[in-house]
């Protein structure tokens, strides 16, 4: 470049600068204007405009930040007030400002960095002193916290020099000084009404070191004394309120502090300390419901809330809620294990505090009742057991009925199989039982040693195994059947006979559909043999006698289908033969003997529910007994079933419902309350009518039923 255009291009750079300034500036001016008819969105558009003209103009930073703090965007304000801090290093009041706008959104390693900047820049001055002591102190370095304040105080004795210093004092255990150098506030100016309730806190703080019952009076009364004359000075002032409550709940005035802490709530302070404060006074006013209210609250925001927990685990307890005391205290001491920070006396005294809560549920649960026993297993005509002669083992099983959890179930002096954490389990045993044998008995303690005894005589029967005879398909040989090509399952037919009744017909552990009551039932099932080529078919008569049949299945070969066309000479005048069809059992229990009664159906509901079917008929049935409701699925509803070769089974069933032991059931009319033996178990409903026909493909079970505990709607396919 030449010397010339040197010379010409550099006047040029300087107006464009100068340029650029003064329109940095008419842009900073034009929000100014903005700021004072507080139009705050637009005054901050301006002060952006002026940054990106001129990005070292400090006064559009302090302009918009100022437009900030007044609509409530701390972040951005801060944010800016740092911007200052940077481009004006020397001057602390910058920095010291970007301190406590960062303190006011507790980023409080910004806010003491930035307080370190204007120490740094001017260690003389107070106020930077100040800035760093507050920063200090909030983000826990009390040494530094201390520092600062000594210093501050030194370059200064003012109020608030004084106050700061008493603050940190307060936080580092110093009552004495703190308790002088707020006095000393005070002193100076008693409209100070912060002051009034730090030394409050001072007072609570030294009430707790003092052993002597008239200092501590005179500390709790100082206390009162000093936040009243705060809420003189400010009666919406809630820190004077809060901290006047706990000296109220020292003197054991639950009362008053009930009152004061209900007012901090009335002036909208509603933070976790409030409710929890309030609830140690409910608790020790003994209006324990009330203090398990306000801990919901908090447990409701925070789940793990350990100090929450444990005071609701206490208020359970003094409650008699006794079973929610001990989930609470469960879930306290999960969140301290999961979090590391228990220990193992806290640990202990979990354990003790679990184990003092069981022994009171165990005593006010005590009774007096024998357990009562009911021999399902084997066969029985009254007080004899129909055994069959060829066995030398039998199974006894049954279920036992008692107030209280059991604690042992024995056969024969042999301990059997139940739930021990069930009432009213059901209990299986397979015990030897000799040629001579005479007798069976079953013995039932429960937790409060309560005793019972069911005695059985024993009788031998005929030792005959029933006989069983397979019906479709057809066999292909000796206990051979074949299976078509492609088809995975078998649809087997067949009938069993004996001298007794049958108790058991089944396929691979699967019952079979039959009718229980009738003599030499008819059988059928449908048997999946995916991965097997053979099958074990079962039958038990009542007495015991039982045989296993191992049938094996050949499959057929693949054909080569060959399609012929359909003439009028062929099949004239044909019409589509249409098999199947879908049926719709309807169930309405609603007129229950010892159960409140049940409002009718919600037809929109099962409409709703079975919208994608083509329903050809409609069973109702209503208010069935369990014996009604037995024989209608056993033996009426599959020879329905099987006559009209219906594909697909629909049941709606609605009335009382219940869930015990992992397993659902339906309730009868006469069903009765907590006897789930009086109930309809129908987990294996749906297998049960597949096993109807083989022209059965489709099941859908829908329970519209309300329980005592809960409502559930449950719809499984």
């Amino acid at each position: 470049m030449s010397v010339i255009r040197r010379i010409l291009f550099l006047p040029l750079v300087v107006i464009a600068l100068n340029g650029s300034a003064q329109s940095g500036r008419a842009f900073l001016k034009e929000g100014d204007k903005l700021m004072a008819e507080q139009l705050f969105e637009q005054a901050i558009e301006k002060y952006g405009f002026a940054i990106r003209t001129d990005p070292k103009l400090a006064k559009a930073y302090i302009g918009r930040a100022d437009a900030y703090g007044s609509l409530g965007r701390s972040a951005e304000r801060a944010a800016d007030l740092a911007q200052v801090a940077a481009l004006l290093p020397e001057d602390p009041a910058h920095a010291i400002a970007a301190s406590a706008a960062y303190l006011d959104i507790d980023s409080l390693v910004k806010a003491r960095a930035f307080a370190n900047q204007a120490v740094l820049a001017a260690p003389k001055n107070q106020a930077a002193q100040m800035a760093l002591s507050r920063a200090c102190l909030r983000s826990g370095d009390l040494d530094c916290a201390t520092r600062a304040s000594d210093q501050a105080l030194a370059i200064k004795a003012t109020t608030d020099t004084y106050y700061l210093h008493g603050i940190v004092r307060t936080a580092t255990r110093d009552y004495k000084t703190a308790e002088f150098d707020l006095d000393k506030v005070l002193e100076w100016n008693h409209l100070y009404e912060p002051a009034y309730v730090a030394v409050s806190e001072v007072q609570l703080a030294l009430y707790e070191l003092y052993s002597g019952p008239t200092m501590k009076t005179r500390t709790l009364e100082k206390a009162i004394e000093k936040c009243t004359r705060a809420l003189e000075l400010n009666p919406q002032s809630t820190d004077a309120l809060f901290t006047r409550s706990k000296a109220f709940a020292h003197q054991k005035e639950f009362a008053k502090a009930i009152d004061d802490i209900s007012r901090c709530m009335a002036l909208e302070r509603t933070d976790r300390a409030v409710y929890l404060q309030r609830a140690r006074y409910y608790h020790g006013f003994g209006q324990h419901q009330n203090a398990i209210n306000d801990l919901n609250h908090i447990i409701l925001a925070d789940a793990k809330d350990v100090e929450a927990l444990r005071l609701r685990a206490e208020c359970r307890e003094s409650n008699l809620d006794l079973d929610g005391a001990l989930k609470d205290l469960d879930a306290a001491q999960k969140a301290m294990e999961a979090s590391g920070a228990i220990t193992s006396d806290e640990r202990a005294e979990f354990d003790a505090r679990r184990e003092r809560i069981a022994q009171q549920i165990f005593e006010a649960n005590r009774e007096a009742d024998p357990p009562s026993i009911t021999v399902i297993k084997p066969f029985r005509l009254g007080d004899v057991a129909k055994v069959s002669g060829s066995q030398e083992f039998v199974e006894v099983s049954g279920h036992v009925r008692d107030r209280s959890l059991l604690r042992s179930i024995t056969v024969n002096g042999k301990p059997a199989d139940f739930a021990k954490d069930e009432k009213d389990p059901e209990f299986a045993v397979s015990i030897p039982l000799p040629a001579d044998a005479k007798e069976i008995v079953v013995q039932a303690t429960d937790a409060y040693d309560n005793f019972s005894s069911e005695v059985l005589g024993v009788e031998r029967s005929e030792g005959i195994a029933p006989t069983i005879a397979l019906t479709s398909p057809r066999p292909s040989g000796e206990r051979e059947i074949t299976l078509a090509a492609g088809k995975s399952d078998v649809f087997i037919e067949g009938t069993v006979s004996d001298a007794s009744l049958i108790r058991l017909i089944a396929v691979n552990g699967v019952n079979a559909s039959y009718a229980p009551d009738a003599p030499n039932p008819e059988f059928s099932i449908k048997v999946d043999l995916k991965g097997g080529d053979t099958f074990t078919l079962r039958a038990e008569d009542q007495y015991g006698n039982a045989v296993d049949q191992v049938w094996v299945v050949k499959r057929a070969a693949e054909v080569v289908a060959i399609t012929k066309p359909i003439t009028n000479e062929s099949a004239p005048n044909a019409t589509p033969v249409v098999k199947g069809g879908t049926w719709l059992v309807q169930i309405e229990n609603s007129s229950y003997r010892n159960l409140p009664a049940i409002a009718s159906t919600d037809a929109a509901k099962m409409q709703k529910a079975f919208s994608s079917y083509q329903i050809q008929r409609t069973i109702s049935k209503k208010n069935l007994t369990k014996e009604q409701m037995e024989r209608f699925f056993n033996v009426e509803l599959r020879d329905l079933v099987r006559t009209s070769k219906v594909s697909t089974i629909l049941v709606w069933y609605s009335g009382h419902g219940r869930t015990a032991g992992g397993k659902a059931y339906w309730i009868p009319i006469d069903g009765k309350k907590d006897d789930i033996y009086s109930f309809y178990n129908y987990g294996a409903l749906k297998a049960q009518m597949q096993n109807y026909s083989e022209s059965v493909t489709n099941t859908v079970v829908v329970s519209d039923a309300a329980s005592g505990d809960a409502s559930f709607f449950d719809l499984t396919r």
